[in-house]
């Protein structure tokens, strides 16, 4: 179980973290697929795409683990990253814009190699950390706003 929570700390800390995709070549079985609420599923080949971009966009990204739990072939790592946008992404132009994000990754394991790992985190915040999309407290407001005549010439 050690060397297990090892490979999934070695995901986070040096894929994520260190942008060192070949990692994932050594610790996942070539039939791996990723979960993730922003990009959807990957295999091997389209989480090494996504860790490029994201180094490329945030080159001072930071990954540390929170938390790490294992039962037999199952890990579940609490995750926080951050860094600043350097490079274009989703349309939205780098200002230097500091983004944080934290959320958990189950991975499962067979022989020792990662087969499967899905992750949920707060993709609307970091959405809304880069300005794509407004907060429900701003919209409502605006709507009261619209309602009440505030917005009529």
């Amino acid at each position: 179980m050690a060397s297990l929570k090892h490979a999934a700390r070695r995901i986070i800390e040096e894929v994520y973290g260190k942008g060192r995709v070949e990692v994932l070549d050594e610790l996942c079985h070539p039939g791996y697929v990723s979960h993730d609420p922003l990009t959807g599923d990957a295999d091997i080949a389209g989480v090494k795409a996504y860790v490029r971009l994201l180094h490329a966009c945030f080159p001072n990204l930071e990954a540390r683990i929170l938390a790490i739990y294992a039962e037999g072939d199952t890990v579940i790592i609490r995750w926080h990253m951050e860094g600043n946008l350097a490079r274009r992404l989703l349309g939205v132009e780098p200002r230097g814009q500091h983004v944080t994000l934290e959320g958990l990754t189950v991975s499962e394991f067979e022989d020792g190699q990662l087969v499967e790992d899905t992750s949920e985190w707060d993709t609307f915040g970091y959405l809304r950390q880069l300005g794509l999309v407004k907060p429900l407290g701003s919209m409502a407001e605006a709507e009261e706003e619209e309602r009440s005549g505030a917005f009529q010439e």
